[in-house]
């Protein structure tokens, strides 16, 4: 059930969500890309009526972790998702979850108890001569 009054986001506004992530994420991953690791396993995917996650179990020398690659959809909403999401991160015995995302979601993660433990800078390179 959407947190809200506005009516549930249809499948094809959800992909237009994933799609705008993913753009705003550096454009490393098309969408056929994300649905191609959702068909063979490497990612999860976690949606209601007002957005989707998609994660991902990374295996790291020194145990495994939940990365939140793909979190999309309306707020509060799309923070409902966060109970399932962990849950499936104990089942994976994944010792923390981790997530990237824009400036905006440092005044939101907080609230659901997340906290910022580092800054990703990225620098474009210009492959001309």
């Amino acid at each position: 059930m959407a947190s809200h009054a506005s009516k549930p986001l249809t499948p094809d506004q959800k992909m237009a969500k994933i799609a705008r992530a993913l753009k705003r994420g550096g454009d490393t991953h098309s969408l056929h890309d994300v649905l191609s690791g959702l068909t063979d396993g490497k990612y999860q995917l976690f949606e209601n009526d007002d957005g989707v996650c998609v994660t991902e179990v990374m295996e790291a020398p020194n145990g495994r972790y939940l990365h939140c690659w793909i979190v999309a959809g309306r707020l509060p909403g799309v923070m409902q998702l966060q109970d399932a999401v962990e849950r499936h991160a104990r089942a994976q015995s994944c010792k923390f979850m981790s997530t990237t995302g824009r400036h905006g979601w440092k005044s939101v993660l907080p609230q659901y108890g997340w906290k910022p433990v580092m800054t990703v800078f990225t620098k474009e390179l210009d492959h001309g001569c």
